[in-house]
């Protein structure tokens, strides 16, 4: 197995190598700092105003040429760009000597007088690129739903939402540059691949950081290495670090290791790998789990999902976490291994309290196990937080009711998030809910015991008494609404 040491990524036309303490700089300020790349801004630091989006690929599409998609650059470390290609926004437009021959969307940008100060527009041009990218690519027109979708990860404090819209619905798909042609090159997709199935090792006397190309070297450097902290998407890991809460002085990160990158399914489970995005899982359960795909819409922004992965979510236990209610109620199966084996926990037994997980030091959790949907089954998702799109959930809520011809319930699964330490299935009433026939009066009586097993607590995001009325108003909302699909019921 081939080893570096030293990380390699492509940004604009330039061939980058990072050695040292410098790969752990968060990519925004490498960017601004070290490359004088200045056009990618850093305000929030936390992946919330997107004034620092830039347009990253770590991989090809089925044409073979680069898939952009638009991520935050404030919290994304050096070492998670090994072997991928950056654009930021000097790379949008085109260097004519001295003159920059302006993209389409910039283009339209100005025409739509979508700028004031400026200081958010940057952002706002690479995530506009990266919704014409995808739009071109599936053949789809830009629509205005698509254009508030894409764009929900990005802050204007002046300009005012609605000329930045205009801009996005006025470009002409058919002029827009495709970037991932402009930005194709045979020599570099090869050496991509190369970095890929390379080993990345770094230390000094301060930090470690680890690479892996194969699944078995992850295995052993666990073993060896207990105190390793194991980075994903560091969505949420990012923003500790560049809070100052947290320091990573030894990372390993899994996303060389090939198979862990995959998502499938055989006749009973959808298999998803460590390293699978959410907007990666998003798409493909849009048949298999349509509710899931809807919440995951509305999860966070598309510089998030296209960073973050499932897993990530998972293992980091937070109690208002989106994905783990529906997880849970769906008795996923978290696979965990370590250099002596695998072994399976189904998800509710995964968590044994705030943040304390049923997993060794030496372990990874390589995949996830989700049962599909059978026929008689009925599924909602719910999230109540201040605002719709991108937001930390104050409530969550899962429920899967498996009925028979006559609309009794055969199986309940329910499950709550932000009403204990962790999310939290509702065992007793589940079981006392199974065999009556589904009615708006069952889970009215269910939610009025609901103050015998939760306990919410008050914090900045909601009182503990508003947490318990939503949670059993989610309780009725769920009977309307299954009452409403499946016709009858009282």
């Amino acid at each position: 197995m081939k080893n570096s040491s030293q990380i390699t990524t492509r940004i604009n036309d330039q061939i980058i190598e990072i050695a040292g303490d410098k790969a752990f700089m968060p990519l925004g300020n490498f960017l601004r700092n070290s490359e004088g790349l200045t056009g990618t801004k850093i305000v929030c630091a936390e992946g919330d105003c997107g004034a620092c989006t830039v347009l990253l690929a770590t991989g090809t599409d089925s044409s073979g040429k680069l898939e952009f998609k638009s991520v935050n650059s404030c919290i994304l470390p050096l070492y998670l760009v090994d072997g991928a290609q950056v654009i930021t926004v000097e790379g949008i437009g085109k260097m004519e000597g001295m003159k920059v021959d302006l993209s389409e969307v910039q283009k339209k940008m100005i025409d739509n007088n979508g700028a004031q100060c400026g200081y958010c527009t940057p952002g706002f041009i690479c995530a506009m690129a990266g919704a014409v990218e995808s739009c071109k690519s599936a053949g789809t027109p830009m629509t205005e739903k698509k254009a508030k979708n894409y764009l929900t990860g990005n802050l204007c404090r002046c300009t005012g939402y609605q000329p930045i819209i205009d801009a996005m619905m006025s470009v002409d798909l058919g002029k827009a540059e495709f970037l991932k042609e402009r930005y194709h090159n045979a020599e570099w997709i090869g050496k991509m691949k190369s970095i890929k199935k390379t080993s990345v090792e770094m230390k000094s006397l301060e930090r470690s950081l680890f690479l892996p190309a194969t699944l078995k070297e992850a295995l052993k450097i666990k073993s060896q290495e207990l105190d390793v902290r194991l980075v994903a998407g560091s969505t949420d890991l990012g923003v500790v670090v560049n809070k100052g809460k947290l320091e990573t002085p030894k990372a390993m990160a899994l996303y060389h290791i090939e198979e862990l990158g995959s998502i499938s399914h055989d006749a009973g489970h959808i298999i998803v790998g460590a390293t699978v995005t959410l907007t990666q899982f998003e798409e493909y359960v849009e048949n298999h789990y349509p509710e899931m795909s809807r919440l995951l819409h509305i999860f966070a922004s598309p510089q998030i999902k296209n960073q973050g992965t499932l897993i990530g979510n998972v293992v980091n236990a937070s109690p208002i976490a989106d994905t783990i209610p529906f997880l849970m109620v769906s008795d996923a199966i978290v696979v965990i291994q370590n250099e002596s084996g695998t072994r399976e926990v189904v998800l509710k037994d995964f968590y044994l309290g705030y943040k304390k997980l049923d997993i060794a030091p030496d372990e990874i959790v390589t995949t996830i196990k989700i049962p599909i949907l059978s026929q008689q089954e009925v599924t909602r998702l719910y999230k109540v937080s201040m605002r719709k799109d991108l937001d930390i959930s104050a409530v969550t809520f899962a429920a899967r009711v498996i009925l028979d011809d006559s609309n009794k319930m055969t199986s309940v699964k329910i499950a709550l998030g932000g009403v204990a330490a962790t999310v939290v299935r509702l065992t007793d009433i589940e079981k006392a809910l199974t065999g009556h026939d589904f009615t708006l009066k069952a889970f009215e009586d269910a939610a009025a015991t609901l103050d015998q097993y939760i306990k919410p607590l008050s914090d900045l995001r909601a009182s503990s008494a508003y947490r318990m009325l939503v949670s059993k108003n989610y309780f009725t909302k769920f009977a309307k609404e299954i009452i409403d699909q499946i016709g009858g019921g009282k």
